[in-house]
């Protein structure tokens, strides 16, 4: 079990040492150059145990007052008029937390605000990479918020809900919101967690001369204030962890797209190629141990092969493990394949012994038995060659699945991370979909 005190340090290693192990060309490093950028933010802000969080909503809830009355200062602009905020602005809050050395707020423009497509994706990538995301409402959730939520979350993102100016509403008004939302949320099997503040309450006083006007009263915020404490000292330093791991796992699916894109046509070369072979073994040796044992062989020489072509090394005992897998995976490669196998050899080796009966005439039928041998032997191994691949897209290898590996470690260890992440392993399944065109 990793120490929590140790978990930045530990991860900020394994980051480097996956990093190192790549084996990034010189054209991958040009490609994505710009998340390559980002891991190494990432990888330095662990050093320096800086953490960063920024509020995202729609405009006008009130996200630059929430920001103010968190650090009860003025810091970020705020007005009457929604839309105040047009680019993202920072303030360094110093506020006394346990093991990190930084903790930046960030305010960000509202999510509806922006009419242009591009500034938009700019702002929610920009949001989407930092390590805690505020998501503020002011009232029911709408499809606008819900559909930001679920892309949040899509990205294994940690958010924790704001329901801001609780102020307008009675105890009962507050928990009709609350079901609602929690309704609307239902797609996560956790509950994630709603926070209610009131970040620039107002009261209506009549004055003197009979005029009415609204004062601004004391913010709400201490519980929220209180809770993001709390999650900073005991979770701050597993939330860049998050955040890097999950940068770091985004760039190896797009490393391994690409280089199953560009591989296809080698790929299917060399899945022809042990398809023959497997093929003409078969057909020729009239014993099924013989062909069983020599079908696994072609084929964990075919999966090591692919893993060098992809860059993404397997040894023999994982290759062998992965025909393993793959054969049981498969109802055609785990059972048919076997059944009609066994049948056909059957069915030859009574041929064979009966050709001194018939004066060899029980021999002319293998030659067709042989054909359908050979037919199925091509067959399975470009299966196990396309399956192998998608493997290798997902992430087969343990060593090069690392930062997925302890993500999924971290999220185990913290119930609290598990909650504000909604529910990690019921996004991260569905985020997959759709890859046929990258196998060979």
């Amino acid at each position: 079990m990793i120490n929590k005190r140790d978990i930045a340090r530990k991860c900020k290693f394994l980051l480097g040492q996956w990093k190192e192990n790549l084996n990034l060309t010189n054209y991958e490093r040009t490609k994505f150059e710009d998340i390559l950028n980002q891991i190494d933010f990432q990888i330095e802000k662990l050093d320096k145990k800086e953490l960063q969080i920024s509020v995202f909503g729609r405009v006008g809830v009130g996200k630059s007052s929430l920001l103010n009355a968190l650090i009860e200062k003025q810091v970020f602009p705020t007005d009457i008029i929604n839309g105040n905020t047009k680019a993202n602005k920072s303030y360094k809050w110093c506020n006394g937390f346990k093991r990190l050395n930084k903790v930046e707020l960030i305010d960000s423009p509202g999510i509806d605000e922006i009419n242009n497509t591009n500034k938009e994706e700019i702002n929610f990538n920009y949001v989407l990479d930092t390590d805690l995301i505020l998501f503020v409402i002011d009232s029911d959730i709408t499809r606008i918020d819900l559909k930001s939520i679920e892309e949040l979350l899509r990205n294994n993102k940690p958010v924790l809900l704001v329901l801001n100016r609780c102020d307008q509403w009675d105890k009962k008004e507050i928990k009709l919101i609350l079901t609602s939302i929690h309704k609307k949320l239902s797609f996560c099997k956790q509950k994630i967690k709603i926070s209610l503040v009131s970040s620039s309450p107002r009261e209506a006083k009549i004055k003197p001369d009979g005029t009415v006007r609204s004062e601004q009263k004391m913010p709400k915020v201490d519980i929220l204030k209180n809770e993001l404490k709390d999650i900073i000292d005991q979770s701050g330093e597993s939330l860049l962890c998050i955040n890097s791991l999950r940068i770091a796992d985004q760039f190896y699916k797009l490393l391994k797209e690409n280089r199953l894109i560009r591989k296809k046509e080698k790929a299917q070369g060399l899945i022809g190629k042990y398809a023959t072979l497997k093929a003409s073994g078969v057909a020729i040796n009239p014993f099924l141990m013989i062909d069983l044992f020599t079908g696994l062989a072609f084929d964990s020489a075919l999966i090591i092969q692919l893993s060098k072509l992809y860059g993404l090394e397997v040894g023999g005992p994982s290759a062998r493990q992965l025909v393993k897998r793959l054969s049981f995976q498969n109802s055609l490669l785990g059972g048919a394949q076997i059944g009609i196998q066994i049948t056909l050899n059957i069915f030859k080796q009574i041929l064979i012994l009966a050709a001194p009966l018939t004066g060899g005439l029980s021999l002319a039928p293998t030659a067709p038995i042989a054909i359908i041998q050979a037919a199925l032997a091509i067959h399975t191994t470009k299966l196990i060659g396309r399956f192998a691949a998608y493997k290798f897209l997902m992430g087969a290898n343990k060593n090069d699945g690392r930062p997925r590996l302890m993500l999924n470690y971290l999220l185990k260890e913290n119930s609290d991370l598990r909650i504000m992440l909604g529910d990690f392993k019921f996004l991260t399944s569905s985020t997959d979909k759709n890859k046929n065109y990258l196998l060979p």
